[in-house]
């Protein structure tokens, strides 16, 4: 079989009989096309997704509020609150993409059921992570505004996941996923 193989537009080759790109930045590793339009895909809509509503207007409305109260000290915890959600986030977009074969989007969820990692303990790790971020921000910036837009992202994700992810994920993987409902709570994580 002939291998087809073409230079890209950011300079690697890229074979189509492989199927797998070299990334010269990993010592020549090469990643599956599929996995490297995944990472694409899941870094666009994580970056949207939680860049808006995780980032972007948490900050802006809780710079712009008056602080209720002063944390002093304790202030500084938003530090570590705003690495262990960030790190969530990203382990389980690296569990999606790598076991899922997939996306966290709901519009283009993963191939393969992910009970793994950090999904052994909580069906929806990523919105707990982007919780802590929030929690992280609150304490920081004192901010009853921020509490009020905590609480509605909660709400608002939760009704995401109810209406829109689980019956994705429920028609997908149908008794597979029923099970891991069963084993597994949506928000707060069982440790075992």
């Amino acid at each position: 079989m002939r291998s087809i193989a073409r230079e890209s537009r950011v300079g690697f080759r890229v074979s189509s009989r492989r199927g797998k790109v070299p990334l010269p930045f990993l010592g020549g590793e090469t990643l599956p096309l599929p996995n490297m339009m995944n990472t694409l895909k899941t870094i666009l809509y994580m970056g949207f997704m939680h860049g808006l509503f995780t980032l972007y207007i948490p900050y802006q409305l809780a710079s712009r509020d008056a602080s209720f109260i002063d944390f002093g000290i304790f202030r500084y915890l938003a530090f570590a609150l705003w690495i262990l959600g960030a790190l969530i986030i990203i382990q389980c977009c690296v569990d999606i993409i790598r076991r899922g074969r997939g996306t966290p989007a709901f519009v283009d969820p993963p191939k393969e059921l992910v009970v793994a990692g950090l999904y052994r303990y909580v069906r929806n790790p990523i919105y707990l992570g982007a919780s802590l971020i929030h929690v992280g921000t609150i304490l920081w910036f004192a901010s009853a505004l921020m509490i009020s837009y905590t609480f509605l992202f909660i709400f608002a994700f939760h009704i995401l996941i109810v209406l829109f992810e689980e019956p994705v994920l429920r028609h997908t993987f149908g008794a597979a996923y029923e099970a891991y409902c069963r084993r597994v709570p949506r928000w707060v994580p069982k440790l075992r």
